[in-house]
């Protein structure tokens, strides 16, 4: 990681905003400039402190002491534009000075059932969409004492608590993870039911993809907040389409083509672009390209070829390189795992599986790599293991619980200390406590869309469907944020 001298001060301002939660939109409304000056010095933060989402952002902040506990923004905002940027944020203008000071945050990755919202977003025209702070989890705030008049309160006296409020939220996220990360969170049990917990607010229905395919590969870009669905089959062509998806304005955008048409290939982003490895053409022929889009030129170039030709693989990105896992050679499942070093630009090998395996779930959480089921030679699998971090050549795959059940293609998704698995075919959810190493059933609405092709864009999970659904797009909340009183 690099050190933090090297970032500039209007680089620390925009840190700063980002800590609080603000949006690519907000933080050019605060310090007037245009959003794509903003995207492009994210851009560079990210490289210069080595993260790859707004959270680890975030948690080298709080290290570095960029941001702290009451820290305010002091930057002159023009009361109109704050009034537009915050406009339909009701739960953080509930915040007030007694709520912040006695109040404790508890974060929460529920497990528990939950309902679907089944209502389409209300959206504005383009020409009428402003800049708004996206409501990321419900949040219930309980305080100690009445709330003051708010007719004697104007916007400019709120803005200090309001931005106070939201750090206070960051840190106790931030906190969680490094000590996640650490192996020092001490574990409690969640509670499987909670009477300020909004049941209704965690399941939703989006709007579907233009295209529905199927065996296409799924990203999202934390830098800017959206989904993209890449190749894929329709009608039985292998497609080499690409389509965005904006959770902001609930619209999806076709994209530049990609160079070659593949399907059961996968995604990834990494070092602000996405990666496009192997997958098979409309020949079923198994391809060893690498094929890497730039979001903010929108452009394809190639990369240098996969050590062997792979499709159907896991594929993650960990400490800042892409490992491509398992996978089918064409004739036979393969063990395999592929290192991608963007820097060095060059393909190395990582210890093999244990067994093969094909279309196995992957997720990276609590410093560690985890891949869970998918289909072996004998069919599908319960075995799952992890490994440790580092380049020691002698590390290997360890065990760990298995599936209750096997899976033969699960969506994971990692979280600060569990694991979520869907399993499509049975619709039924698994949480793994990592701790623990013990499995747990995640029952999930009748209603809920769950499919094979999930992506962790922020705090929401999302789901793309494929044909048979119609391309459904469906947003889960996993995380979310509970305001108990001070004792």
């Amino acid at each position: 990681m690099t050190n933090e001298s090297q970032i500039s001060e209007r680089e620390r301002e925009i840190l700063r905003l980002v800590a609080t939660g603000a949006t690519n939109q907000q933080i050019a409304i605060a310090l007037n400039i245009s959003v794509n000056t903003v995207k492009v010095h994210l851009r560079n933060i990210f490289a210069k402190i080595g993260v790859e989402s707004r959270t680890e952002a975030t948690v080298y902040a709080i290290r570095n002491g960029i941001v702290t506990v009451g820290e305010t923004n002091q930057t002159a905002i023009d009361e109109a534009e704050v009034a537009k940027a915050t406009a339909p944020s009701d739960e953080l203008t509930a915040i007030t000075a007694s709520a912040v000071s006695d109040a404790a945050v508890s974060i929460v990755e529920s497990t528990e059932p939950l309902a679907l919202n089944t209502e389409p977003p209300t959206t504005p025209e383009p020409a009428d969409i402003a800049p708004s702070t996206p409501v990321k989890e419900p949040v219930t705030i309980t305080a100690s004492s009445p709330a003051p008049p708010a007719t004697k309160t104007t916007l400019a006296q709120l803005l200090p608590w309001l931005i106070g409020g939201i750090v206070v939220i960051v840190i106790a996220v931030a906190t969680l993870v490094i000590n996640a990360r650490a192996g020092t969170m001490p574990v409690t049990a969640a509670p499987t039911s909670s009477p300020i917990i909004d049941a209704q607010q965690r399941w939703f229905l989006r709007q579907p993809l233009n295209e529905p395919r199927d065996h296409f590969a799924l990203t999202g870009y934390d830098l800017e907040r959206r989904l993209y669905v890449i190749g894929g089959q329709r009608n039985g062509v292998v497609s080499a389409a690409v389509d965005r998806y904006d959770p902001e304005i609930d619209r999806w955008v076709r994209l530049t083509d990609k160079p070659t048409a593949v399907s059961y290939a996968r995604a990834v982003t990494l070092r602000g672009l996405i990666y496009v490895p192997g997958g098979e053409d409309s020949n079923g022929t198994v391809l060893d390209r690498l094929e890497i889009y730039d979001p903010r030129e929108q452009r394809w170039y190639s990369g240098p070829p996969l050590p062997a030709p792979r499709s159907r693989y896991a594929l993650t990105a960990w400490e800042g390189q892409l490992y491509l896992i398992g996978g089918w050679d064409g004739t036979t499942v393969r063990s395999d795992v592929f290192v991608y070093d963007p820097v060095r630009e060059r393909w190395e090998t990582a210890p093999p599986l244990p067994q093969p395996r094909r279309d196995a779930g992957v997720a990276v959480a609590a410093g560690r790599l985890f891949v869970i089921g998918g289909e072996g030679e004998q069919g599908p699998l319960r075995d799952s293991h992890r490994l440790e971090p580092g380049n020691d050549p002698n590390r290997r795959w360890v065990a760990i619980a298995p599936l209750p059940q096997a899976i033969a293609r699960p969506a994971v998704v990692g979280l600060s200390s569990t694991l979520l698995i869907f399993d499509s075919e049975r619709r039924e959810g698994l949480t793994y406590d990592i701790v623990a190493d013990a499995w747990s059933s995640t029952p999930l609405p009748a209603e809920a869309n769950i499919s094979t092709d999930a992506v962790l864009l922020d705090s929401n999970i999302y789901f793309v469907g494929d044909s048979r659904t119609q391309g459904m797009l469906s947003e889960y909340r996993a995380l979310y944020v509970i305001f108990i009183p001070g004792q």
